[in-house]
């Protein structure tokens, strides 16, 4: 019997992601970004321009037969229903699609889109003290309807069953969080007025 040791792909992308995750999020707690609905709408901002840029990959074809529910794990439009409930300007920043030409690298940014609902569990509680709801503001920051734990499980179970060109799927992880923190440096200096 032969046994596979080969690590799964989400805990190689959890590994390989670790340092730029950690800098993302202490950028983000420094910022105090849930302190108040002014900054609150900075952290709007970031997620609206970061999931109308990877839009698109929820769309595909090839992801919808690895995740049959992807369309509905989108969250843009929930974002765009916060940022209406609290009258966010659309920032003006052009659209810019990563390219993601295989299945490997549309991984790599689902599994940071995906994985960034696991926090929003802490982020959701935190925004509940600014008086923002699953209804009002923080749409999306609830859970998918089979719950987050269960979605999760979804995702890495689909993932982690396949073979994947590894190096690709990392790379463009790291660049989904390169590509956070470029929005966060954009949006940023509206901070010093909130």
């Amino acid at each position: 019997m032969t046994v596979d040791l080969k690590p799964a792909l989400t805990m190689v992308l959890r590994q390989g992601t670790h340092a730029a995750h950690d800098r993302l999020d202490k950028r983000m707690t420094a910022l105090n970004l849930f302190s108040s609905h002014d900054r609150y709408q900075i952290f709007l901002a970031v997620q609206y321009l970061f999931h109308r840029d990877i839009s698109d990959i929820y769309s595909r074809a090839d992801v919808a037969a690895l995740l049959p529910d992807i369309q509905n794990r989108n969250r843009l439009k929930l974002i765009e229903q916060d940022m209406q409930d609290l009258c966010v300007p659309y920032p003006m920043v052009r659209k810019t699609p990563p390219v993601v030409g295989t299945l490997s690298a549309a991984i790599g940014w689902l599994y940071v889109a995906e994985g960034s609902k696991l926090g929003a569990n802490v982020l959701a509680k935190r925004v509940q003290d600014i008086g923002l709801t699953d209804n009002f503001g923080a749409r999306h920051l609830a859970a998918d309807a089979q719950g987050r734990s269960q979605s999760w499980t979804g995702f890495k179970a689909a993932v982690d069953a396949l073979e994947w060109d590894v190096a690709t799927s990392l790379r463009h992880a790291e660049a989904a969080f390169d590509r956070v923190t470029m929005h966060l440096n954009r949006c940023e200096p509206y901070l010093q007025a909130a």
